[in-house]
C-alpha cells in the first residue's frame, strides 16, 4: 500500500534548502550530481510537488518542466522512505502533470505549483540523474522504456595527478576565442556526425550551447592543430569536461587522451578539485576515461512511453 504518512503540497523558492538537502541525501546513496537536480526545481515554469513528514522534513519531491517540445519529469525519494509506495505515487503524479502539459495546460492535479499555461508540448520524458535497478523496475511498471543512458565519471584532481600524456609530434594548441569558435565547430561536426543521434545543429547553435553561460571556461578549452589542419578539441565548463572530439583520420593516435589530460592539468592549476564528464553507455570512449583514472559515479537515463 502507498505510504500515507506524508503531507503533499507545492514547493516554492522558500523550500530551496529542503530540496537541496533531499537531493544531497539521495545522491549520497545513489550517486549522481546533486547540483544538477537542484537546478531543475528553480527553473522558470517548473511544476512541483513535495511530501513532508509530520515533523516537516521533506521526504520526497518531483518536478515537471518544459524542455523544448517535451514535458520532462524527475523525482527524489529519501532513502529512508523507499519501498513504501512513495516513488510510485510521485511517478504517477509526474506523468499526470506532464500529460497535462502535452494537452496545453499547466495544471498537474492537487499538490503542485503551476508554471503558466504556455504552448502545448508534444511528448513526455522521465529522467533520472542516478538510475538504480529499483527505479528502472518502477519505470517499466508504468510502461516506460529507456531511450538514453550515459555514465557520469569523475576525476579527483586533489588526490590524483593528471596523467602525463604527450601530444603527437608537431601538434600545437589554440585556445577558444570568438575567432576560433568556428574552427572548434568544424572539428566537432567531423568528429560526431557519424554518431547516432547527431543533432545536426548549425554552427551558431552549437557555439551558443557550448559557450553561452557563465560556467564555460574558454581558458580550459583548446583546439589541437597539426600544421594548418585542426585535428581535435576539448571544451570545458566549471568542474566539467563538456566535449572531446577528434577527426576520424586522427583516431587511434592518442590525441583524445592528450586533450583530456591537458584539460585536467588546466583545471587543476586553476584550483578545481574534481572534474566530471558524461559518456554515452554505447561510446567506447568510456574505456579510455577509465584508463585515464576516471571513476563512474552514476548513470543518467531518460525514459519515454512505449510506442512513442
Amino acid at each position: 500500500m502507498p505510504y500515507e504518512g506524508l503531507t503533499w503540497g507545492p514547493l516554492s523558492a522558500a523550500d530551496a534548502a529542503d530540496v537541496a538537502g533531499l537531493a544531497e541525501r539521495c545522491h549520497a546513496a545513489d550517486g549522481g550530481v546533486a547540483e544538477v537536480t537542484i537546478h531543475r526545481y528553480a527553473e522558470p515554469g517548473a511544476i512541483t510537488t513535495g511530501g513532508r513528514t509530520a515533523s516537516g522534513a521533506l521526504a520526497a519531491s518531483a518536478v515537471v518542466r518544459r524542455v523544448g517540445e517535451r514535458a520532462v519529469a524527475s523525482g527524489l525519494v529519501d532513502p529512508g522512505y523507499r519501498s513504501q509506495g512513495v516513488g510510485g505515487r510521485l511517478l504517477d503524479w509526474a506523468l499526470g502533470a506532464a500529460s497535462a502539459l502535452t494537452a496545453g495546460s499547466s495544471s498537474g492535479g492537487a499538490g503542485e505549483s503551476s508554471g503558466g499555461a504556455g504552448e502545448a508540448v508534444t511528448g513526455v520524458t522521465v529522467e533520472t540523474e542516478a538510475l538504480t535497478p529499483a527505479a528502472e523496475r518502477l519505470f517499466a511498471s508504468r510502461g516506460l522504456r529507456r531511450v538514453f543512458a550515459e555514465d557520469v565519471m569523475r576525476f579527483d584532481l586533489v588526490g590524483s595527478e593528471p596523467p602525463a600524456i604527450a601530444f603527437p609530434p608537431g601538434v600545437r594548441l589554440d585556445a577558444w576565442s570568438s575567432e576560433t569558435a568556428g574552427r572548434f565547430f568544424a572539428v566537432y561536426e567531423a568528429a560526431f556526425r557519424d554518431r547516432p543521434g547527431f543533432p545536426g545543429w548549425p554552427a551558431e547553435r552549437w557555439v551558443a550551447w557550448t559557450a553561452g553561460d557563465d560556467e564555460f571556461r574558454p581558458q580550459w578549452s583548446v583546439l589541437a592543430v597539426d600544421g594548418d589542419a585542426d585535428a581535435g578539441f576539448v571544451t570545458c565548463a566549471d568542474g566539467w569536461i563538456v566535449q572531446v572530439g577528434v577527426r576520424p583520420e586522427w583516431r587511434g593516435r592518442g590525441l583524445g587522451a592528450a586533450l583530456v589530460a591537458e584539460a585536467l592539468r588546466r583545471m587543476r592549476d586553476a584550483g578545481a578539485g574534481t572534474a566530471l564528464l558524461d559518456v554515452n553507455v554505447n561510446n567506447p570512449a568510456g574505456a579510455l576515461y577509465t584508463r585515464l583514472g576516471f571513476t563512474t559515479v552514476s548513470r543518467r537515463a531518460k525514459f519515454e512511453p512505449r510506442g512513442y
